[in-house]
């Protein structure tokens, strides 16, 4: 009984002091002292009216792109056999065997007429065939290595051999 006595009064007390009105207590300290330098004060201040030097930092653009116009008819004077390019090749096989690829592989080199590459791209390994820098190259080996029996055969976008796409424009 003590204890809910002693609850009610702390609950009296507690609304009794939040239920007063505000109290409102005059700063006139503030008000009566004088700021020192005041006249040098502006408040109208724009920071865009400033005259600051410009700035010898540069920024830097991020994934710009250059466009560059390439004449491909008289270009393969300028390719030597290590440039690369992204392009086309035929892909026959995808498999995790490897002796697979390694008999697709013979046999590719026996039935076409095209370079024959093998990759591993863990865990699978790829016979990938021929290199084209136009995709409609590409589909016209397709359907030579489909007629062969490669009938899983699809083309893929990859690095080529810049020299060898050239050598086989040129033959056409």
């Amino acid at each position: 009984m003590k204890k809910n006595a002693a609850g009610i009064c702390i609950l009296f007390l507690f609304f009794t002091c939040a239920g007063g009105s505000k109290v409102q207590v005059a700063d006139s300290h503030e008000q009566e002292l004088p700021v020192k330098n005041s006249h040098l004060l502006d408040e109208d201040f724009n920071p865009n009216t400033l005259q600051e030097p410009v700035s010898p930092i540069k920024p830097m653009l991020k994934n710009t792109v250059e466009s560059k116009e390439y004449d491909l008819s008289s270009s393969a004077a300028k390719i030597d056999a290590q440039t690369q390019a992204i392009g086309y090749r035929v892909q026959i096989l995808q498999t995790q065997d490897a002796e697979e690829a390694r008999t697709v592989q013979s046999d590719a080199i026996v039935e076409l007429d095209a370079e024959v590459y093998p990759i591993f791209d863990s865990p699978y390994y790829k016979v990938r065939v021929g290199d084209f820098l136009i995709r409609a190259e590409a589909e016209e080996l397709l359907q030579r290595v489909i007629a062969k029996g490669y009938k899983s055969a699809w083309i893929v976008r990859t690095k080529i051999n810049a020299a060898n796409a050239e050598k086989t424009r040129q033959e056409e």
